[in-house]
């Protein structure tokens, strides 16, 4: 799925309309989905994201955030997925399908361990560039460990990069982590209650049932941007897709 665009916020001062402009793309190279079979070489996220700076357009862009949600139910998963895809897929609704995301589905911003307090995982490089110009990366993300073969991570390759690196150039691999006080990870384990997602966890929709031992793990990328007053305003929302996470 590919997302470019725009977000125009005017804000009324003085007599004169002034508005902010986000500028950015997001493209899908791989989006696993919760019901593939191959839960082990395809349980990962792979997309692009393009940030663009016109120096010619006043902008408050921060970056690229990544918002997930655990699911009980891979139902219940689907249908949610498919109501905000819906929204998202029209035209004069971009500020809807994230509020819808954020404020009603409650989806969490996904961040990376040891960088907790980052206020987007892929912040922006450009707002002090002077002139006209644009900055590729290449994301992947693995959310959870699968039988000490393949490895939760986030690695990112930019333009200038011959391969993927760990995120902030961190020298060892960054983990990424739950939005939860106590337990950050995304391996559950079956033996260990506390390795679980729980009923009432803000992160979690524990409703409806599943036959199989296992959690769903859904995800979406925007671009966000600040206002005047601070507030947030965000682009359009793009579906990475989801996975399935085996109690193990």
């Amino acid at each position: 799925m590919l997302f470019t665009g725009y977000l125009i916020l005017f804000n009324i001062s003085c007599g004169l309309d002034t508005f902010y402009v986000l500028n950015g793309s997001i493209y899908t190279n791989h989006t696993p989905l919760w019901n593939d079979p191959d839960i082990a070489t395809g349980a990962y996220f792979d997309f692009t994201i393009t940030e663009e700076r016109d120096p010619g357009e006043p902008t408050r862009f921060i970056g690229f955030d990544v918002y997930y949600k655990i699911y009980k139910s891979s139902s219940i998963l689907q249908s949610q997925v498919e109501d905000l895809i819906s929204i998202s897929d029209r035209s004069d609704s971009n500020n809807d399908a994230a509020n819808k995301l954020i404020e009603s589905y409650k989806y969490q911003p996904l961040r990376g361990a040891g960088f907790y307090d980052m206020n987007v995982l892929f912040p922006s490089e450009l707002n002090s560039v002077q002139e006209n110009t644009k900055k590729s990366t290449r994301v992947n993300i693995r959310l959870s460990d699968y039988r000490n073969t393949y490895f939760s991570q986030i690695k990112i390759k930019t333009d200038d990069m011959a391969d993927f690196q760990n995120l902030y150039g961190n020298s060892s691999r960054v983990i990424p982590i739950r939005k939860h006080p106590n337990n950050l990870t995304f391996n559950f384990d079956a033996l260990a209650p506390q390795f679980q997602p729980l009923n009432g966890d803000e992160d979690v929709n524990s409703n409806g049932t599943s036959t199989e031992s296992c959690w769903y793990v859904s995800m979406f990328a925007l671009g966000k941007g600040m206002d005047e007053s601070y507030s947030p305003i965000y682009s359009n929302i793009v579906y990475l897709g989801s996975v399935k996470i085996p109690l193990e």
